[in-house]
């Protein structure tokens, strides 16, 4: 391959030092088509501007997920049926639409008074514990107990779905994955789980979005099980971590930028404005795959069927070519053309229950007029595709 920048995205210690962001600058300006090889892999083309990544994403013909969305060559679900993730239209489609109303803002909204007791409920947790971990104590419970309510899944489960989403998620950190068959047997236990509701669902439908699947016909036929497991793994991730991230992320922001903290208490932008911001800089998805299914040149470089596109959502997040001063906080931005839930026909199904939970995230910190400060440094997720933090040191209080 011709040879770029000596930058190896593959190296995570950067994604945990949260210096990354320097590395997708250099790419940006001088690689913007930049080959990274691979220790275990053929290796991998990068995009990492905005217009490129967008124009991928778009082009499901040329840039097919169905050989997988991760970059290393391994789907979440195994190696059964593909996910939603993993697969291009025409099949995607319509197994995407069986939940696309459900997930619509007017739908979503009917979550509303759930969301915010939960978050009320977390929030009395803070006050209460004053110093403690905020990912702990807080936002990792508040979207999969939200989302759990959606799903379908009992309120005494929910440790057991965040055990699940933590492995799947974490892969490459071994404070959650100390041996590659620990994944193996969450996959074989999530499925497990999920056959035993479907059963139940089945039998008497309830309304919740396993009923929306299991009574859901696509050309006259029900999904079969082997159609269903990888369904409901997507699920169960996807609404947990990237809620959960951008929530610990926007803790984050606002103690980095009093000054728009300030702005936010004093009305001066609304939450819902305020949150594109902080899912902009967050990036809860750093990056997702494709693959190439003809040969193309991109920016003179000879892109060959069957390599490797990894689309860098956090990089396009931060391209100076359309966001103006692009590593400052700005909650009012507009206007706010992000990728932070991605682009394209696997655009975020979920896109409106994260926003409408962070929302009400910020509302309820307004309205109790408290202030999380963060004591310590965070410790990130190790990983180049979710954007975590696994431990954030708070203090929390009423006031400046």
């Amino acid at each position: 391959m011709p040879q770029g920048l000596d930058i190896d995205l593959m190296e995570l210690d950067p994604f945990v030092a949260g210096e990354d962001g320097a590395l997708f600058r250099c790419l940006r300006d001088e690689d913007p088509c930049h080959w990274n090889d691979e220790q275990d892999g053929p290796g991998f083309w990068s995009l990492t501007r905005y217009e490129d990544v967008k124009a991928a994403g778009s082009d499901w013909q040329t840039f097919s997920s169905a050989q997988g969305t991760q970059i290393q060559s391994r789907r979440a679900e195994g190696h059964g049926k593909p996910s939603i993730h993993n697969m291009d239209p025409p099949r995607h489609k319509p197994l995407r639409g069986l939940l696309t109303s459900d997930f619509a803002r007017e739908r979503v909204e009917r979550m509303e008074p759930r969301a915010r007791e939960v978050v009320s409920e977390y929030l009395d947790r803070l006050v209460a514990a004053g110093g403690c971990d905020l990912v702990a104590t807080a936002t990792m419970q508040i979207p999969i107990l939200v989302f759990g309510t959606m799903l379908g899944a009992p309120k005494e489960d929910v440790h057991r779905l965040l055990e699940w989403t933590n492995v799947m998620s974490g892969q490459t950190d071994p404070d959650y994955v100390a041996d590659p068959g620990v994944v193996e047997r969450v996959r074989h236990e999530v499925f497990d789980y999920f056959h035993a509701l479907t059963e139940a669902r089945r039998a008497q439908p309830q309304d919740d979005l396993i009923s929306v699947l299991v009574t859901g016909e696509i050309d006259g036929q029900r999904l079969e099980r082997d159609e269903l497991d990888p369904y409901y793994l997507v699920l169960l991730v996807a609404g947990n971590e990237t809620t959960r991230n951008m929530m610990t992320g926007a803790a984050l922001l606002l103690h980095e930028n009093p000054g728009e903290w300030e702005r936010l208490k004093a009305g001066l932008v609304t939450p819902r404005v305020a949150i594109e911001e902080i899912v902009r800089m967050v990036s809860p998805i750093v990056c997702m795959r494709r693959t190439a299914t003809r040969d193309v040149e991109l920016h003179g470089r000879q892109v060959r069927a069957g390599d490797k596109v990894v689309l860098w959502f956090t990089s396009a997040n931060r391209d100076e070519r359309v966001f103006d001063d692009p590593d400052t906080l700005r909650l009012d931005r507009t206007p706010n053309k992000h990728l932070g839930f991605g682009w394209g026909p696997h655009f975020c199904i979920g896109s409106h229950l994260a926003r409408l939970e962070g929302e009400i995230l910020l509302e309820e910190l307004v309205r109790r007029d408290l202030r999380i400060a963060v004591t310590g440094e965070p410790e990130r997720l190790r990983s180049n595709f979710f954007r975590g933090i696994k431990r954030l040191p708070v203090s929390v209080g009423v006031g400046p």
